[in-house]
């Protein structure tokens, strides 16, 4: 079992990524479909994999099949918030100037 700093660390972590994940792709500019995040992405990887775990052809998916694929996307992050079920997550957030 991990330490309760080490699950606050990894829970932290989670939260920072399903935060970016979430300004990704809900931005102005963000991607209309799955298959048009830029390679180079740090969400490319985690979008391709899910589209082929689900079956999915990358190139030719429908919007609506780009949107399963955004919803999992965004589900996993929030899933990985709580990473223990020895641990109910409580929430503090603060913020520093970007």
């Amino acid at each position: 079992m991990a330490t309760k700093k080490e699950v606050l660390e990894q829970s932290q972590k989670a939260i920072a990524n399903f935060f970016q994940l979430s300004k990704f792709l809900f931005a102005e500019d963000a991607p209309y479909d799955v298959n048009e995040i830029p390679e180079d992405s740090p969400h490319y990887e985690n979008a391709k994999a899910i589209s082929d775990e689900m079956g999915l052809d990358w190139n030719n998916m429908s919007h609506e099949d780009s949107n399963r694929v955004m919803l999992n996307m965004l589900a996993d992050a929030f899933d990985a918030i709580k990473p223990e079920d020895d641990y109910e997550p409580v929430l503090t957030i603060s913020f520093k100037k970007a």
